[in-house]
Formats: structure tokens, sequence, C-alpha cells
């Protein structure tokens, strides 16, 4: 029984500092912080993204071409799940999104998988598989 509560508290941590890595990793979209993002992420990162598969290279440019917008952004994430398989972690959400740039609020939606790996004993963000929802 004392075994089970260690791997339910381990568990527990684990899925605590996945949330984090996310939720600071979304935080680089604003700042446009491209090393503090690649740091969040596994060598091997990919993003599916409207259909569209970017590696780091790909992504790192979208980073830099909008340097320079000023916009604040409020992310609510709904977890569905965090399933954790050793070193190897993958979560569902739901992720909503207020955007506000020059004064003009957009709102999106998302169901969003993510797959991570745990190096030197730290998540990173391997996968994003992210499906936009039609807000009506």
């Amino acid at each position: 029984m004392l075994l089970s509560l260690q791997l339910f508290a381990q568990e527990n941590k684990d899925s605590l500092s996945i949330v984090r890595v996310l939720r600071e990793d979304y935080k680089t979209m604003v700042t446009h912080d491209i090393r503090k993002h690649m740091g969040f992420c596994t060598d091997k990162y990919t993003l599916i993204e409207n259909g569209e598969i970017w590696n780091m290279a790909r992504e790192a440019e979208g980073y830099r071409k909008d340097a320079g917008r000023v916009l604040e952004r409020k992310d609510d994430f709904h977890f569905r799940f965090i399933r954790i398989y050793g070193e190897t972690a993958y979560a569902v959400y739901n992720l909503q999104s207020v955007i506000t740039e020059n004064g003009i609020t957009t709102h999106k939606n998302w169901n969003e998988s993510v797959i991570f790996r745990k190096l030197d004993g730290q998540w990173k963000i391997e996968l994003i598989h992210s499906t936009p929802i039609r807000i009506e």
C-alpha cells in the first residue's frame, strides 16, 4: 500500500509539472521568446497546427516574424486527462484563449493533445497537435 501511495504522489507531482510546463510555454507566444520556448521542448519537437506540420525552425520563423506584435493573451486550459507511462506522458485538453491586439479582442478555441518526454528529470514537449474549434 505504501508503494501505491508513493506512485500516486509521484504521478500527481509529474501531472502538476506537465501542466506548469504547458502554461509557461504558452506564455512565450506573448513574449515572443523563442529561446524559452525551445527550452520547454525536446530536440524532436513537432507542432501540427491547422493541418500543417511544423518543426522548431518553422515555428521560430513565426516567433521572429511576430516579435513586434504587442498583444495580451489569457489562456484557459480545461484538461480532460493526463496519462503518464514512465518517461513519456500525454495530455488532452481544451484551450480557450482571449487575445487582444490593437484594441481588438478575439476568442479562440482548440482541442489539443501533447506528448511529453521526461529528460534529465524535466518534462519537455515533444509534439503538440492542435485542432481549432469554430466559435459561433
